[in-house]
């Protein structure tokens, strides 16, 4: 230690003022070092640790359970209102038919390729800001968007500005399921995925039951018109929730299996190599569009079946139509997302291979009950294999989706999904609903619109047959040591 002896400054000249001062400082920092180092030892190697900084909103541990469930129930309702506003179409063809002077192949046009084509031009776009950008904000954004939309088709003087209402509708939404995936995925764990994602899901079915139980109100008591009104109004309320009440998780934080094969960074076309290459993945994407052809367009014409088949109000199918997609179809997705979670707990955690095989089963199912819904002869028993298809109808969602997000990792889950949804609405959606109503228009009579829902029907079996083979490919990557 020094012998400076620290006197009056004034006593002392200017630079030996200055070199005391610095001597003091030098020994008050050599005290602080050796009071730090105190008890380490001497032989090991003192190495400078950093710790990583974390955003304040992004400490894992600040989250509490409850906070997730409330994130699940905030995107749960926003995905309902994707389903108000993605439906809403399927219940007003019959009026906007009779007001325009539009064919079954035009109402087929604005209810499919109309929406899907935007879509799909749009989802890729979006799965790439999904992976690098706040997904907080872009789901706000998309919210907002298609629900303005959907309110502004009311407008509509024709055929050409209700199909760009739908165009911009179809744009919008489709920054809805990567969004909202990717961020569920970082708040629930790999065990908890698929129920999350099946209690996710069920605004599909909760979204179609609005549309249908409260649009058909409104198109009776009123117009089509009011009823677009009416549906966009939901989103532009809940957009400003989600924006303050959400916050950006950690990307990967839950996920127990790290997948690090990209980088936020890498360029396009290596990223979706790196997809193509990820076990049963790409079975899994094509299962999802093949069964999106018979279920969407199965629920877009639903309603026009049976109100010409069976002479049906509008009301009366709307009514019997929410239940079976909206209530039956709702405990469907939520049943098939927990009991395929029970079973991976049961048998050790979740096995990818295990949930991809018991997904497969629910299309076949599906098939089966949407054939018998438009070929039984009696009107109770159309209702009867009716509500069997509803519930089967979005049941794949929670297991198949659990799969997809798990086998891609954080950082290709955006851009996985968006895939999913580019060719579920390009081909599925947009090809699904055309196609029935060209069989409907080719067939010539009042049950050509049950003609195209049975052809629909034989895509979702096709899409279980894929599953099957994603099954497979994944376990043998397991045994490979691959996942």
């Amino acid at each position: 230690m020094s012998s400076c002896i620290i006197e009056r400054p004034a006593a002392l000249p200017f630079t030996r003022q200055v070199a005391c001062a610095a001597t003091f400082r030098n020994d008050y920092v050599q005290r602080e070092i050796n009071n730090a180092w105190d008890g380490v030892d001497a032989n090991q190697p003192r190495v400078r640790t950093l710790k990583p900084r974390v955003a304040a909103n992004d400490d894992r541990s600040s989250v509490s359970e409850r906070y997730c469930w409330y994130v699940l129930g905030v995107l749960t309702l926003t995905q309902t209102c994707h389903g108000i506003d993605r439906a809403i179409i399927g219940l007003v063809l019959g009026p906007v038919g009779k007001e325009f002077a539009l064919s079954d192949k035009q109402l087929g046009l604005l209810a499919g390729f109309a929406y899907g084509i935007s879509f799909a031009l749009a989802a890729l776009p979006f799965g790439i800001a999904v992976d690098r950008y706040s997904r907080r904000n872009l789901m706000t954004f998309a919210l907002t968007i298609w629900s303005g939309a959907t309110a502004a088709c009311g407008l509509a003087t024709g055929f050409w500005t209700l199909l760009l209402g739908r165009a911009a509708v179809g744009m919008a939404e489709a920054g809805g399921s990567p969004t909202g995936m990717s961020l569920l995925s970082d708040y629930f764990t790999e065990n908890r995925r698929a129920t999350a994602i099946g209690i996710w899901y069920l605004s599909s079915g909760v979204g179609l039951a609005i549309a249908f139980f409260v649009g058909g109100w409104i198109i009776e008591v009123s117009n089509w018109r009011w009823a677009f009104l009416a549906a966009g109004i939901p989103g532009l309320v809940l957009a400003p929730l989600l924006f303050f009440t959400v916050r950006e998780p950690v990307r990967g934080g839950r996920d127990v299996t790290k997948v690090t094969v990209a980088t936020d960074q890498d360029p396009l076309l290596k990223r979706l190599r790196l997809v193509a290459a990820r076990p049963g993945l790409l079975h899994c994407i094509t299962a999802i569009i093949l069964i999106a052809t018979g279920i969407y367009g199965q629920s877009v014409w639903i309603t026009t079946f049976f109100v010409r088949s069976h002479g049906i109000t509008i009301g009366q199918a709307g009514f019997i139509v929410a239940i079976a997609f909206g209530i039956v179809g709702s405990f469907g997705a939520f049943a098939a997302g927990w009991i395929a979670d029970t079973l991976n707990k049961r048998r050790g955690g979740f096995d990818p291979a295990r949930t991809a095989l018991f997904g497969s089963v629910i299309p076949f199912l599906t098939a089966f009950a949407g054939i018998g819904t438009v070929s039984a002869g009696s009107y109770h028993w159309s209702i009867f294999f009716l509500m069997c298809s509803g519930m089967f109808s979005s049941s794949y969602n929670g297991p198949i989706y659990a799969v997809i997000v798990t086998v891609a990792g954080p950082k290709l889950r955006g851009l996985a999904v968006s895939l999913v949804q580019l060719g579920a609405n390009l081909i599925g959606v947009g090809a699904g609903a055309w196609l029935i109503g060209a069989v409907s228009d080719y067939v010539g009579h009042e049950h050509g619109v049950a003609w195209g829902i049975g052809m629909a029907m034989l895509f979702t079996l096709w899409g279980g047959c894929h599953l099957v083979l994603a099954s497979r490919s994944i376990s043998r990557a397991e045994i490979r040591g691959e996942l």
